[in-house]
């Protein structure tokens, strides 16, 4: 049930739209939200202090190449590269998407100079944000790099893929998550389905320990509402909306139809084998009275439609 009405202009602004996703974390205005869910998500691995938005069209060195446009993509004070994409619908080939998006994002730091070489090769990182899971028993965060077939030696962390399979979020509320990232996905999966307020959301907030700064970037996130937008940009942002309601609507709905038909053909396929295990229980019991009456393991058979092997290793009481 939502806290809210779409239509009101007062929540919060829908993170998981194109729209909103891009207005949160591709605009120079809000670069530093960008780097602080970077650095929240990445804290182990790099502290960024700066960044800069490129180009998110992934183009190759030849026309023929498939033309790739993702949400957000910038570089670090280091030059590494983060691609950040958010996924509505599910994609069965994401995992091939995300390691084909991070190769061409390695292949753009090549230059055709002399004095430019493989050693200035720097780290990409790509990141999905999905609103479904791509595999059994699966996991909010798993992180992938190049590492030998066990697993326990590394052979390159140029390259770094995080799907973050959204569903996997199990918690009630912020108080429940485990790590400062988790309160951010928390965080902007609330946000997208409308189920607290702003003042339930900032009040949960409020009650967490974290730093001020950290505090303060949450804040902002929950505070940017759909009322404060200028003119031009809340039509465009109602339209996505929009269009975010009738996909997300859609697919459920294809999830419904999709569990009623496996249960319609689960007891269809039940209600076969269960008829075709009774048939065999039968052939295999004419057979045996036939054959404690000395019948023709042939003519057995015959009329059973069992194997001659089924009928030798019959048991027959004496």
């Amino acid at each position: 049930m939502c806290k809210y009405d779409h239509t009101s202009g007062k929540g919060p602004i829908n993170p998981f739209t194109d729209w909103g996703f891009k207005f949160f974390f591709g605009r120079e205005e809000n670069k530093d939200l960008l780097m602080g869910f970077l650095n929240l998500l990445l804290e182990d691995e790099v502290n960024i202090s700066e960044l800069q938005f490129i180009n998110t069209e992934l183009l190759g060195d030849r026309p023929e190449l498939k033309r790739c446009v993702v949400d957000v993509i910038a570089t670090d004070q280091d030059g590494n590269r983060y691609l950040i994409e958010m996924q509505n619908a599910t994609d069965h080939d994401i995992r091939q998407r995300l390691v084909y998006y991070a190769c061409r994002l390695v292949d753009q730091m090549g230059q055709h100079n002399s004095r430019w070489n493989y050693g200035q090769i720097k780290r990409v990182f790509a990141i999905c944000l999905m609103n479904f899971t791509y595999e059994r028993n699966a996991t909010l965060r798993e992180d992938y790099q190049l590492r030998n077939a066990k697993g326990d030696r590394l052979f390159s962390d140029l390259l770094t893929i995080i799907p973050l399979q959204l569903p996997c979020i199990k918690a009630k509320n912020m108080a429940e998550c485990r790590k400062s990232y988790e309160v951010l996905l928390f965080l902007l999966q609330s946000m997208s389905k409308h189920l607290k307020t702003r003042e339930e959301l900032l009040a949960e907030l409020d009650a967490l320990n974290l730093p001020e700064q950290m505090l303060a970037t949450f804040r902002r996130v929950v505070n940017t509402v759909e009322e404060d937008l200028p003119e031009s940009e809340r039509r465009d942002y109602e339209v996505d909306l929009e269009k975010y309601i009738k996909t997300m609507g859609m697919i459920r709905s294809g999830r419904e139809e999709g569990r009623e038909e496996g249960l319609a053909e689960g007891l269809a396929r039940g209600r076969e084998e269960g008829r075709a295990e009774g048939r065999n229980e039968r052939s295999l019991e004419i057979a045996r009275v036939m054959k404690a009456n000395g019948a023709d393991i042939d003519f057995i058979a015959k009329c059973t439609g069992l194997s001659r092997e089924e009928i030798q290793a019959l048991s027959v009481s004496s």
